[in-house]
C-alpha cells in the first residue's frame, strides 16, 4: 500500500491586512476615469465614422448602397467614376461627354452647392437625386421640392429622353413642383403625384399636383438638369423593380463619361452660414479633456523601465523562413494553380493601391497598369486573370512577369 504523500504548500493563516480607503478610492477613481475615457473614445469614433451602408453609395452593396446601379452602367459601356469630395470633382474636370450625379445631396453644403453649378457649367447633363428647394435655387433651376417618401405607384405619363410614357415607378421620395420663372424655360414633369392631402390616389393629367421626376433644359447657367425623386428606386434594393433600372441606364447613362459625386461630410461647410456643423459644439473642448486625461494618467500609472538588454535566443529565426515554408509546400503539393492565384492576387493589390483604384476592379486595374506600363493590354490580362501555369517553369515565369509588370508600373 502505497504511503501518503506530504503535500507542501502555502500555509493558510492571518488573511493581509484590507487596503486602507485611500488606495480603494483611488483605485475606483482610476477604473472609473478609464471607463470614461473608454466611453468618449467610442462616442468619437461614432461621430467620425460614416455610416455602414449610406443612401445610393457607389461602393455600398448593402440594400441602401448604389453598387448595383455602377455595375449595369459600366456593363452598358459606360465609364464611372466615384467622387467623394468637391475638390475631387474639380479635379474630375466633367466636361463634354461627361454626366454628372449627386448620389448624396444631404452632405451638400452652399459652397459645395456653388462649386458644383460651376464645375459642371460645361457638362452634358447634371442629375440630382432628391435635391432640396435651397439647392435647386442656387443652382437656377426653377423648382420647389418637397419630401414623400412614400411607397406609391405612378407612371409616367410624358416622353422624354430620359423617361418613356408607359414607365412605372412604385416608390416616391420628392415632390417637385414648378416655380415661376420670367428667365428660365418651365422644367418638363414626369411622374404626376395626386393631391397629398386628398383620398384619391389618382394623379392628374396636367402634373397640378406636382411630380417625381423634372428636367430642366439647359442654359448658360447649367447644362440639363434632371432631378429625380425616386431616389430609394435606384438603390441595390429596388433597382429591378418596376421601371428602376430603364430610368437610371436613361438619365445616367447618355453620355461615355458618368462622373458620380458622392459629397462627403466635409461638403456641409459653408460659409455662408447654411451648411449645419458637421460637429457637435461640445465635441472640441471633451476632447482637449480626455487628451489631458490620457496625459495624466499616463504620468501617473506609467512605468519606468530601465534600460534593454539583449537576451540570447536558442534559435535564431530569419523573417522570410514563413514565406519560404508556404513556398515549400505547395511545390510539394505541386498546387501550382494556387500559387499562381495568391502571386496574381497580391499584385492586384499592390497595383491597385498605386493606381488609386479598387482592388475588386480588376478590369479597371488591368486598363490602367497596362497604359502605365506601355504593355499590351492583352499581355496584362493574361498576367492577372489568365490560366494557372502547368509546370514550375511556368509558374516562375509568371511570378518574374508580374514583378516585372509592378516594376514598370512603380516607375512610370
Amino acid at each position: 500500500m502505497t504511503a501518503p504523500v506530504a503535500v507542501h504548500g502555502p500555509t493558510l493563516g492571518v488573511a493581509p491586512p484590507p487596503a486602507n480607503r485611500a488606495t480603494r478610492w483611488r483605485r475606483r477613481a482610476l477604473w472609473g476615469l478609464v471607463v470614461a475615457i473608454g466611453v468618449a473614445a467610442l462616442v468619437a469614433i461614432a461621430l467620425s465614422t460614416n455610416a455602414p451602408d449610406q443612401v445610393l453609395d457607389p461602393d455600398q452593396t448593402g440594400p441602401q448602397g448604389g453598387r448595383a446601379l455602377v455595375e449595369v452602367l459600366r456593363a452598358h459601356g459606360v465609364d464611372v467614376e466615384v467622387v467623394r469630395s468637391a475638390d475631387e470633382l474639380v479635379e474630375a474636370d466633367p466636361g463634354i461627354g461627361t454626366t454628372v450625379v449627386v448620389g448624396n445631396p444631404d452632405y451638400l453644403g452652399h459652397d459645395s452647392t456653388t462649386n458644383l453649378a460651376e464645375t459642371v457649367s460645361v457638362a452634358d447633363r447634371l442629375v440630382l437625386v432628391s435635391p432640396t428647394t435651397e439647392q435647386l435655387d442656387q443652382l437656377d433651376v426653377p423648382l420647389a421640392a418637397t419630401d414623400v417618401g412614400a411607397r406609391l405607384t405612378v407612371t409616367a405619363g410624358c416622353r422624354s429622353a430620359v423617361a418613356r410614357a408607359d414607365d412605372t415607378t412604385d416608390v416616391v421620395d420628392t415632390r417637385f413642383v414648378p416655380v415661376a420663372s420670367t428667365t428660365n424655360p418651365a422644367p418638363t414633369l414626369c411622374f404626376g403625384l395626386p393631391n397629398p392631402r386628398g383620398a384619391d390616389d389618382s394623379a392628374p393629367s396636367d402634373f397640378g399636383f406636382g411630380a417625381a421626376m423634372a428636367t430642366a433644359p439647359a442654359t448658360d447657367a447649367h447644362p440639363e438638369v434632371v432631378a429625380l425623386g425616386i431616389g430609394s428606386g435606384l438603390t441595390n434594393r429596388w433597382i429591378d423593380e418596376a421601371s428602376h433600372a430603364g430610368l437610371a441606364v436613361r438619365a445616367l447613362g447618355q453620355s461615355p463619361r458618368l462622373v458620380w459625386y458622392q459629397p462627403g461630410i466635409g461638403d456641409l461647410a459653408s460659409s455662408g452660414g447654411q451648411g449645419p456643423s458637421a460637429w457637435p459644439p461640445w465635441l472640441g473642448p471633451a476632447s482637449g479633456i480626455l487628451a489631458l486625461a490620457v496625459v495624466a494618467l499616463a504620468l501617473v500609472r506609467g512605468r519606468r523601465l530601465g534600460a534593454l538588454v539583449t537576451e540570447p535566443l536558442p534559435v535564431l529565426v530569419r523573417a522570410v523562413e514563413t514565406t519560404e515554408s508556404r513556398g515549400r509546400i505547395y511545390r510539394r503539393a505541386r498546387d501550382r494553380g494556387r500559387a499562381a492565384a495568391v502571386l496574381r492576387l497580391g499584385s492586384v493589390e499592390r497595383l491597385a493601391r498605386r493606381l488609386a483604384l479598387s482592388p475588386s476592379a480588376v478590369e479597371a486595374v488591368q486598363a490602367a497598369a497596362a497604359a502605365a506600363s506601355g504593355m499590351p493590354p492583352t499581355h496584362v490580362a493574361a498576367l492577372l486573370t489568365g490560366p494557372p501555369p502547368t509546370t514550375d517553369t511556368e509558374l516562375h515565369a509568371l511570378a518574374n512577369a508580374l514583378a516585372d509588370l509592378e516594376e514598370r508600373v512603380r516607375t512610370s
